[in-house]
């Protein structure tokens, strides 16, 4: 599988705009924590070149009431893993007041049960907290790993094992961690969780495991595009609203009144042009389509989403049941279908969607 899922798009409104709530609609697992509605967020970028033309999600616990404990957002994988990673932009206001669990960016990695396995914090000095499965602080890293008032790309990786589990951390792309022989637990990763205070912002978040055959490693200083429809190719199926399909598939957040629809005898398949990646992209880790489905209650319907660089070969992502309730869906693409590699940006400029009803 190697890259699960990626969220927050650096400079754009992603999926959600500031509605943390479509969050739940099938992509993250669950915000946990008292009174986390108070403390987690999306809210406009603090980087002061984009502000409000991106959205970032923030966890600010500080109050004049005092300090209430941890809050994040968990991600659960679709299935257990050995390796598993998180990649993300993290812009602090502040560095730490101190080295407690309550005030301080902390990420952590849980098994089935939601059980810790291994805990990662920000302490007073920009320093890694790396705590094992049992809880107990087992490496503090140099000072100034990570700095306030700018976004600094963190990525982690860990190797399961109950005695010689491994983590490593990269923040910019240089080494700030990496041990070795640590007890980390008897159960695999299926959770991770981010979190949380003194104004803590984090996008560019992507989570991926060491399955399959691309991705499965440290992903480097990269960010997430979202590539919004802006065309239909052919259309096929009905327009809730107008005449045109695509620009009732584009908005952020989504409007549950706009939407195309394949009724019982399924049509043709619904194709659309992308809007194109910023021209600095040099390379494509994976493609992610995504869509917004439900159906009525009354029979089954399955629907399945699939990319093209050229409107001849195609890949499919996952046959998906739809509920009747709007959920969104996604299977991660890593190669084209045209050559087998890893996508080109060219290839991904000049790419269709489609989404097709196959029950």
């Amino acid at each position: 599988m190697a890259i699960v899922w990626a969220d927050f798009p650096s400079g754009q409104l992603g999926l959600y705009g500031s509605t943390r709530d479509y969050m739940l609609n099938g992509v993250w697992a669950a915000f946990e924590g008292t009174f986390n509605s108070s403390f987690l967020s999306i809210q406009n970028d603090p980087d002061p070149g984009i502000g409000a033309a991106g959205r970032v999600l923030r966890f600010n616990q500080s109050s004049s009431t005092g300090e209430w404990g941890f809050i994040c957002a968990r991600f659960a994988y679709p299935v257990a893993v050995v390796t598993a990673g998180v990649a993300f932009r993290l812009w602090m206001s502040i560095l730490p007041v101190a080295d407690s669990f309550a005030g301080n960016p902390r990420w952590e990695f849980r098994n089935i049960a939601n059980g810790l396995i291994g805990r990662m914090i920000v302490g007073a000095s920009g320093q890694f907290l790396i705590y094992n499965a049992a809880g107990t602080l087992v490496h503090t890293s140099n000072p100034l790993a990570v700095v306030a008032n700018a976004y600094n790309h963190v990525e982690t990786k860990l190797l399961r094992d109950a005695a010689a589990g491994t983590i490593e951390i990269r923040v910019n792309g240089a080494v700030k961690v990496t041990l070795a022989a640590q007890a980390l637990g008897a159960s695999d990763v299926v959770n991770i969780v981010l979190g949380h205070n003194i104004n803590v912002y984090y996008k560019d978040v992507i989570f991926w495991d060491g399955l399959g055959a691309y991705a499965t490693d440290f992903q480097g200083s990269v960010a997430v595009h979202d590539l919004l429809t802006d065309a239909d190719i052919s259309l096929n199926w009905t327009p809730s609203t107008g005449a045109t399909g695509w620009n009732l598939l584009d908005e952020s957040p989504p409007n549950d009144g706009d939407y195309i629809s394949a009724d019982a005898t399924p049509p043709a398949a619904a194709v659309f042009g992308l809007t194109n990646l910023p021209p600095d992209v040099t390379s494509v880790r994976a493609l992610l389509p995504i869509f917004r489905g439900q159906k009525t209650d009354g029979g089954d319907c399955n629907l399945q989403a699939g990319l093209t660089p050229d409107n001849v070969a195609w890949v499919n992502g996952a046959d998906r049941p739809q509920t009747v309730a709007f959920t969104y869906y996604s299977s991660p693409i890593h190669t084209s279908p045209v050559t087998a590699a890893p996508w080109t940006p060219g290839e991904v400029n000049a790419a269709y969607v489609r989404i097709n009803r196959t029950l």
